[in-house]
């Protein structure tokens, strides 16, 4: 019997193993199943290359440097042709790209961010690629707060508040982040074979239960001599949060699902939108850490 896996508040019965992640006894909501993939047919309503196409409830997703292709559908079916040799990298698009495109036809609001969670409230780090929401949500982690989403923080609106629902109970960090910390990476499975990057299991500071979100922290590196906080207000809380939807432009998303606007603009009503500006050289993770943390405990 296959085991049935739990993230993002859903259970996912799955062919494919997926170490790490917590088992459940629910019935589940969405399968994961190996199969070959037909060719698109007929025209896409949003179209990146060769990668991704979307229509509605349906999603190909195609990486051929890694011979891997999906399918997602109406929100409860993911179906992969990929190498069953290559499972490591299979189970990365499968927990990513296409775990991401579920998300969005489920009619929740994908961000590409980690969310953490403290007594002061929880908040979500979104930034650009290197801009260090990992390494960052390290360090407040090990100021006392816990994990609730890496990766992919999934915003729902089924109550009065936005909240984040629970993700994987990892993080993903460079070799060079590991060591910064202390951290023996030999003791760590890969992401991907071919590269230095490895999951951080982190069960005992993992919160498996949605969290209200209370503010969001954008990270950049900028030319201030010292790590600043800078809130937004108004319409700038809405285009700074844009470029941050999971691995999708935000005009192909309202165009694809357009409920999506109007959960965008709750989103940035409910919660604070702040700016972390940090050095580009001379300032620590910890000094960027400790700023969120005092600013989200002060409100």
């Amino acid at each position: 019997m296959e085991p049935t896996y739990r993230a993002f508040g859903l259970a996912f019965g799955s062919e494919l193993a997926l170490p790490g992640l917590p088992t459940t006894l629910d019935e589940p909501a969405v399968w994961i199943r190996r199969g070959s993939i037909s060719a698109w047919q007929g025209e896409p309503t949003v179209q990146y290359g060769e990668r991704f196409r979307f229509r509605g409830q349906e999603c190909a997703i195609h990486f051929p440097v890694h011979g891997f292709h999906g399918f997602i559908r109406d929100g409860n079916l993911i179906q992969f042709e990929a190498d069953a040799a290559k499972d490591d990298v299979s189970r990365l698009h499968v927990l990513g790209s296409c775990t991401g495109a579920l998300l969005f036809q489920r009619g929740l609001v994908p961000l590409h961010g980690n969310t953490v969670s403290a007594p002061s409230g929880s908040a979500m780090l979104v930034g650009k690629i290197g801009s260090g929401k990992s390494t960052t949500t390290l360090a407040l982690i090990r100021r006392g707060h816990r994990l609730v989403a890496d990766d992919i923080s999934a915003v729902s609106f089924e109550g009065t508040q936005p909240s984040v629902a629970a993700g994987y109970p990892r993080l993903k960090l460079w070799k060079t982040t590991l060591q910064q910390f202390g951290l023996d990476s030999q003791k760590l499975d890969r992401v991907r074979f071919d590269i230095e990057k490895f999951n951080y299991p982190v069960d005992t500071d993992f919160c498996d239960e949605p969290k209200t979100l209370r503010a969001i922290y954008i990270l950049q590196p900028g030319d201030s001599p010292e790590v600043r906080i800078h809130a937004l207000a108004g319409i700038e809380k809405l285009d700074a949060l844009r470029p941050h939807l999971y691995k999708i432009r935000f005009g192909d998303a309202i165009r694809n699902w357009p409920p999506l606007m109007g959960k965008l603009c709750r989103l940035a009503d409910s919660v604070r939108v702040s700016i972390v500006e940090r050095p580009r050289e001379g300032t620590t993770i910890e000094e960027v850490a400790m700023a969120i943390d005092q600013d989200l405990a002060a409100g």
